[in-house]
């Protein structure tokens, strides 16, 4: 995070009470940066009234410091998902599909993240893909999209399917996505090709994405 995004990334160190978060505390002044402890902080980019402040996690210990704003729902559940797909060889979105959801930021505004922008230099996230208990990632795949912050670009990649565990055979059931991209991040939804034969359970757990 640059210097100038760290000015809204603060709270009152002189509240007796460092668990009561409230929009009122948000600071101007951070004189004491240095002596405050990671944690949730409201942060106001466009440091205009607090009415409009975001509830992030801020890590000051790093060496390069980091504003993160967790999704509010974070995990699709692990269930079946493309059985309930009908189209083979097209995308289909999972917040479309029952119990499906896109991901959203508490606070988040398009003024507040433009600014957010802005005062960063980078940005991160993460997706972890999980079998079920009892399987683990296969050879074969198909393609996962992943839609951008923009709504008109997406990540496309590669999603092992989850065959079961074999007593000779030790391989991980997970898989973790990495993205880094200041004006695309944060992920809105994901999207499985139907091949005809993904049909066994999987989830997807998404990170926060964190700005530095």
């Amino acid at each position: 995070m640059s210097g100038e995004t760290l000015s809204g990334c603060s709270n009152d160190p002189e509240s007796s009470e460092e668990t009561e978060i409230t929009r009122e505390t948000i600071l101007e002044d951070l004189d004491n940066l240095d002596a405050m402890q990671d944690g949730m902080y409201y942060i106001d980019p466009n440091q205009g009234s607090s009415a409009d402040a975001l509830l992030a996690y801020c890590s000051f210990s790093s060496s390069s410091k980091q504003t993160c704003l967790h999704p509010e729902h974070s995990q699709l559940s692990m269930k079946a998902w493309m059985e309930e797909s009908a189209e083979d060889g097209s995308f289909q979105w999972l917040s479309r599909l029952d119990h499906g959801h896109q991901f959203s930021y508490p606070g988040e505004s398009v003024v507040q993240m433009r600014f957010l922008r802005l005062h960063s230099v980078s940005a991160s996230q993460r997706v972890t893909y999980s079998c079920p208990p009892g399987s683990r990632l296969g050879p074969t795949d198909t393609e996962v999209k992943f839609l951008t912050d923009t709504r008109m670009q997406s990540y496309l990649g590669q999603l092992n399917h989850c065959v079961p565990v074999e007593e000779t055979v030790y391989s991980s059931g997970e898989s973790v996505l990495e993205f880094e991209d200041l004006q695309l991040l944060p992920l809105r939804d994901v999207a499985v090709m139907n091949s005809g034969n993904f049909t066994h359970q999987f989830s997807f757990t998404v990170g926060p994405v964190c700005f530095s």
